[in-house]
């Protein structure tokens, strides 16, 4: 005979079935090869997250992390994708033409810039869609605070050389 709490734990896991069967579904069907479905990825797993869908999923799970294994997503995937979800979807919604331009990469490259400051992340989103490889990673250093790489004279270098036969690297300067 059940007590109350399997009583109420069962029918918890029931409810969270109905609820989390259709967005398995629909995590299944997502395209990550775009921007638009990493973040609907992130919403998805975001709102399981949030009000613990995943407690009881195939009679045995209980925490996140077991969730994420058994859907076979890497936490820290899953992360990225709820924090850029987060950070970034209000935004990107609001302009489509700027979704269609940026890439998942750059977005999870500015993540560590806009938790910083959320005052100018349409312009550091407008940046990053805007900008070629070279400016957007120069770019980033000098918020993050560093020297940007056409700023900088390169007086101060290291030259490597790396050993063909064995493939270990040595600074040139204790090889001379």
């Amino acid at each position: 005979m059940m007590n109350q709490t399997e009583i109420s734990e069962h029918s918890r896991q029931i409810t969270n079935y109905e609820k989390l069967e259709p967005i398995l579904g629909r995590l299944t069907n997502i395209n990550l090869t775009i921007l638009k479905g990493r973040l609907e990825r992130g919403m998805w797993l975001k709102r399981i997250k949030d009000n613990k869908l995943f407690v009881g999923h195939d009679g045995w799970v209980h925490t996140w992390a077991e969730f994420l294994d058994n859907i076979s997503i890497a936490r820290e995937t899953a992360r990225q994708d709820m924090e850029i979800y987060e950070q970034f979807a209000s935004y990107l919604q609001n302009n489509p033409n700027l979704m269609n331009q940026l890439s998942y990469e750059r977005l999870v490259r500015l993540l560590p810039v806009v938790k910083n400051d959320h005052n100018d992340k349409p312009l550091l989103l407008e940046m990053a869609a805007s900008t070629n490889r070279a400016d957007f990673d120069n770019n980033l250093k000098e918020l993050k605070g560093k020297m940007p790489t056409d700023m900088c004279d390169c007086e101060t270098v290291i030259i490597l050389a790396r050993c063909t036969v064995c493939g270990a690297t040595h600074r040139r300067k204790d090889l001379e």
